[in-house]
């Protein structure tokens, strides 16, 4: 890292950087689904400040194709943190630098861009895939490089390959489904479950281990329906699940929109259920499409970020430099960006499997609440439920592990006492 960077045009740079970086920091006026660009991308790389002396930060996500709003939001998130250091003198004095690759919503346009960003873009940190469908072919790829990479896709198994590089920053499916059915059994009272679910890694994997609650309280399923993402018409699958008689329905969906349809579909054919949904029942992007047929519905919350006092900096910041709300997961970009810094503020010359060591023996408070890293890579070790009313999410219980209710009303302490050891309980 030492041979990188020049120390002693590090402040020159920073300069330069953040006059750069406060231009790009401009509230939104072209509507929700606008992107953090007006450029048109001749290639899938971007440097977004290019300069030699910096720490860079690689982010992986879809600037174009049908997950562009979900993408869009992510770069502005990881934006925000890195401007924020920036203007306070960096890392240091050195600055941060983020370099986009486009995935184009193609989980193999993903990987070949995971590739060669590892290959081309000479970085010290990679924030990586999002969705599973996109984790399932970069983290097997990952296993033999030496660069930090964390993720937000939460399929259970893409922690459990052995990955020493690899740190997650959101609740995985083994805390989300368990939590949706102990919540949708114990608390609704539900008995003949309804599972609906995107058909790809995160979708079916969620709602596997639902079936494996379900089995696991010797409860059978009811109906367990499945679509692809991108689909239109619901109508016919929601009056499946009537006729399966379910009394609860578990949505477990990838795209936002995806569910905001689904959504409108139950309520137009007035299935009279609860519904509970993996995070993605909470966006601000499947309220712009389900409108009022997201009220009452349970959601799966990574943090409940308006309850705590960083969380509601974040949330304001997030406002005031663009002009709208940040959704209600890419909270894990910024925060990782502020976990390296910490730990570049230290050890600033960290880099591959030194830099890996420091994220895994790190406790960092973020906006989404304590991190703190398993040996599988595990940030995070609770999940909020919630209810959506006029597009606020309500707390209804924070679960661990097996859907373990927590006796806590507070994220961030239930999230400290899990990364407590086990005797320190």
């Amino acid at each position: 890292m030492a041979g990188k960077i020049n120390r002693q045009t590090g402040a020159v740079a920073a300069l330069i950087l953040l006059s750069l970086a406060l231009a790009a920091c401009q509230p939104v006026t072209s509507g929700s689904g606008a992107l953090d660009s007006a450029v048109t991308f001749t290639r899938p790389v971007m440097a977004e400040i290019p300069t030699p002396a910096t720490y860079r930060i690689g982010i992986n996500t879809e600037v174009t194709g049908t997950g562009a709003q979900i993408g869009d939001l992510s770069i502005r998130a990881a934006r925000l943190a890195i401007e924020e250091i920036n203007q306070a003198g960096g890392v240091n004095g050195i600055p941060l630098e983020l370099v986009v690759r486009d995935a184009r919503s193609n989980p193999q346009t993903a990987l070949e861009q995971y590739r060669q960003a590892v290959a081309e873009d000479d970085l010290d940190a990679l924030l990586g895939p999002f969705k599973s469908a996109y984790g399932v072919l970069i983290v097997p790829a990952h296993r033999d490089t030496s660069l930090p990479m964390f993720i937000g896709a939460t399929n259970a198994t893409l922690t459990q390959q052995g990955v020493a590089n690899l740190f997650r920053m959101r609740p995985s499916d083994r805390l989300t489904a368990p939590a949706m059915l102990t919540f949708a059994v114990d608390k609704l009272g539900a008995q003949r479950i309804g599972i609906i679910h995107d058909t790809d890694a995160f979708g079916a994997g969620g709602a596997d281990r639902i079936v494996g609650e379900l089995n696991r309280r010797g409860l059978r399923v009811a109906a367990r329906l499945g679509y692809t993402t991108g689909a239109k018409d619901f109508d016919t699958l929601v009056q499946r699940l009537a006729e399966a008689n379910v009394d609860a329905v578990l949505i477990y969906g990838t795209n936002q929109t995806d569910v905001g349809r689904l959504l409108r579909a139950v309520r137009y054919w007035d299935l009279d259920v609860p519904i509970v949904t993996s995070p993605s029942g909470s966006s601000t992007i499947t309220a712009y499409v389900a409108a009022d047929a997201q009220d009452d519905i349970y959601v799966t919350l990574d943090a409940q970020l308006a309850a705590t006092p960083r969380g509601r900096e974040y949330l304001q910041a997030f406002d005031q430099c663009f002009g709208l709300s940040p959704d209600t997961y890419i909270a894990w970009y910024y925060d990782a960006v502020y976990l390296l810094t910490n730990i570049w503020q230290k050890h600033p010359d960290a880099r591959n499997e030194a830099l890996s060591r420091l994220i895994r023996a790190s406790a960092f408070e973020g906006v989404q609440g304590n991190y703190c890293f398993d040996a599988a890579g595990e940030g995070l070790h609770v999940i909020t439920l919630a209810q959506m009313k006029n597009g606020q999410a309500i707390p209804a219980g924070i679960y661990t592990e097996n859907g373990q209710l927590v006796d806590s009303s507070d994220t961030v302490a239930a999230q400290r006492a899990a990364c407590l050891p086990e005797t320190a309980r």
